[in-house]
C-alpha cells in the first residue's frame, strides 16, 4: 500500500451496502424446509435466503383459509405470504423455484388423475339438470313452483372441477376466475411480468389491483360483469412468491398506484447474496430423501387443506408466548416505527402482522413434522422466538429496499460524478476538469453539492495547497485511491 493509500480511509457507500445485509437464519426453519433450503442452495450454488423465502411463501398456502394465528382476541392474521426475490440475471432462479413449486404441481396433477371419472361426472349431472331446467322454461306448461325447486337444486350442486394450485402469468380478470374455482391459489414465478398484468398492461394503463390486495388478507371480493352473473369470492387468498431483476423493484416502487395502496408493502423482500464467478459446476446433488420428505409434507398439509370446511381453526400463543409478544411490540416495534423504520413506514406498520404470520406457519409446520394437528398444541416462545429472527431478516432486506426507492437528485448526481471519476481512473481534479468531464453539468455551483457529498462519504478531499502573491489558487480535489 502507497503513502497516499495509508492516509485514506474507505469511503462509505453513498447508499445503503447490500454486501451489508445480514444472512438467512436458516436453523429457525422447522427440520424439513432447513434442509430443503440447504440442499437447494448447495446444488444450485445460490443463496439459502432465495430458496428459504421461497420455502415461506409456498408453504403459506398449505394453511390459507384453514388456519388464522392470534395475537390476542381481536387482532389475527391469516398464514398468507407475499415475497418478491430481486436478483440479476443468471443467479439460477428458476432451478430454485422448480425444486421449491415441484410437489404442488405433483399434488394437483395426482389429484386430477384419480378424480377424473367424478369430476366430468358431476358436471355432466350439472349440464342435464341445466338443461332439464331451460326445457321446463320454454314448453310454457311447466308451473313456476316447479321451476324455482329445479333451480335451488341446481344451485345447491358444488361441481367438482380439475383442482389449480400454481398460477403463473395470469391477468386480474383470469385470477378472478380461478379463486371463484379453487377458493386459494399459489402464484410460483422466476418471472414478476404479472407486475405489469395488473398495472394495466391489457387495460389501456388503468390499475387493477384490488384483488391482489384483498387476497393479502382473505377479504370478500364482488366483481359485476355486464353480461354475466356477479362473482362472490367470500375469502380469496393469494401466496405469492415472485423473482425479478433489480428493474423490476424499480418500477414496483416507482408506480404511485402500488405504492400509495398499500401493495409494495405487503411484499417480503429479498436481496440473495451472487456467487456468480465463483460457482463450481459438479456440486452436491440435493439429498432424495430431503426432496421426498418436502413432498410429503407438502402432499400432507394440501390433503387436509383439502379436506377442511368450515371456519379458519384459531391457533394461540401460550400465555408466556404472548406476554412476550406483547412486550415485544410495545418496546422494539412502536417505538422504533419513525427511526428504524424510517424508510419504510408502510411496510413496519405490518410487521407485527408479519411476525404472526410466521409464527403460524412455523408452528404448522413443525406440528405436521410430528403428525399432530397444529389445533392441537399452542404455539411456543421458542417458535415465536424463531418467527422473530426471520422477521429481523425480512426488515433489513425491506429497509434496503425502499432504500433505493427513487433516491434523491443530489445523491443521484454524486454517483453520476464518482462512476466518471472510476471510469476514468482519475487520481486528482480541478473543477474545470469535472465541469468537462461530467457534461451534464454547466457550472460549479451545480457541482457544488454532488462534491460536498462525496467528500463527507471520503471519495474526495480538497488538496492542501500553498497560497502564491497575486494569485488565487485553483482548487484541486483528491480521489480516493481505495
Amino acid at each position: 500500500m502507497t503513502d497516499s493509500e495509508e492516509n485514506w480511509k474507505k469511503p462509505t457507500p453513498l447508499r445503503r451496502d447490500k454486501s451489508a445485509l445480514p444472512d438467512f437464519p436458516v436453523t429457525c426453519l422447522p427440520l424439513i424446509p432447513q434442509a430443503m433450503a440447504v440442499g437447494v442452495s448447495a446444488t444450485t450454488s445460490t443463496d439459502i435466503g432465495m430458496t428459504a423465502t421461497a420455502l415461506l411463501s409456498a408453504l403459506s398456502h398449505c394453511f390459507s383459509g384453514v388456519y388464522r394465528m392470534y395475537g390476542k382476541q381481536d387482532h389475527s392474521e391469516p398464514l398468507t405470504l407475499y415475497s418478491l426475490i430481486v436478483a440479476n440475471p443468471a443467479e439460477r432462479k428458476s432451478p430454485v423455484m422448480r425444486f421449491v413449486k415441484c410437489p404442488f404441481e405433483a399434488f394437483a396433477e395426482k389429484y386430477n388423475e384419480t378424480h377424473r371419472e367424478e369430476i366430468y361426472r358431476s358436471q355432466e349431472e350439472y349440464k342435464k339438470l341445466e338443461s332439464e331446467i331451460s326445457a321446463m322454461q320454454s314448453s310454457g306448461n311447466s308451473p313456476p313452483d316447479e321451476i324455482a325447486q329445479k333451480r335451488a337444486e341446481l344451485d345447491s350442486i358444488e361441481v367438482m372441477d380439475f383442482r389449480r394450485i400454481c398460477v403463473d402469468d395470469v391477468t386480474p380478470e383470469a385470477l378472478v376466475r380461478l379463486l371463484d374455482k379453487n377458493k386459494s391459489l399459489l402464484m410460483l414465478s422466476d418471472e414478476a411480468g404479472v407486475f405489469k398484468n395488473f398495472g394495466g398492461r391489457y387495460t389501456n394503463g388503468i390499475v387493477n389491483i384490488d384483488l391482489f390486495l384483498k387476497c393479502w388478507g382473505g377479504e370478500s371480493y364482488l366483481k359485476d360483469r355486464c353480461n354475466s352473473s356477479p362473482v362472490l369470492l367470500s375469502q380469496p387468498y393469494l401466496s405469492i412468491c415472485l423473482c425479478g431483476q433489480p428493474y423490476i423493484l424499480d418500477e414496483l416502487m416507482e408506480n404511485k398506484s402500488f405504492l400509495s395502496s398499500g401493495l409494495v408493502a405487503r411484499f417480503l423482500y429479498c436481496f440473495p447474496k451472487s456467487y456468480v464467478g465463483q460457482r463450481r459446476y459438479d456440486t452436491k446433488s440435493i439429498d432424495s430423501r430431503i426432496t421426498e420428505s418436502y413432498q410429503n409434507l407438502v402432499s400432507r398439509a394440501l390433503e387436509a387443506k383439502y379436506n377442511h370446511r368450515g371456519e379458519e381453526i384459531s391457533l394461540r400463543f401460550t400465555d408466556e408466548a404472548r406476554q412476550v409478544y406483547a412486550d415485544y411490540y410495545d418496546r422494539h416495534i412502536e417505538p422504533i416505527l419513525l427511526t428504524d423504520f424510517a424508510e419504510c413506514p408502510d411496510w413496519g406498520g405490518k410487521y407485527h402482522g408479519l411476525i404472526l404470520r410466521l409464527c403460524g406457519i412455523l408452528h404448522c409446520v413443525s406440528c405436521l413434522t410430528d403428525n399432530v394437528p397444529p389445533e392441537s398444541r399452542e404455539v411456543e416462545l421458542k417458535t415465536l422466538g424463531q418467527a422473530l429472527d426471520i422477521a429481523e431478516y425480512y426488515k433489513q432486506q425491506a429497509r434496503y429496499a425502499y432504500g433505493l426507492m427513487g433516491g434523491d437528485a443530489v445523491t443521484e448526481n454524486a454517483e453520476y460524478v464518482l462512476k466518471k471519476l472510476r471510469a476514468n481512473a482519475v487520481s486528482e481534479v480541478t473543477g474545470r476538469e469535472l465541469i468537462h468531464l461530467c457534461r451534464k453539468f454547466r457550472t460549479m455551483d451545480e457541482l457544488s453539492q454532488p462534491i460536498e457529498i462525496l467528500t463527507e462519504h471520503g471519495y474526495l478531499r480538497r488538496k492542501k495547497q500553498e497560497y502564491v502573491k497575486g494569485r488565487k489558487p485553483q482548487v484541486i480535489y483528491e480521489v480516493n485511491p481505495t
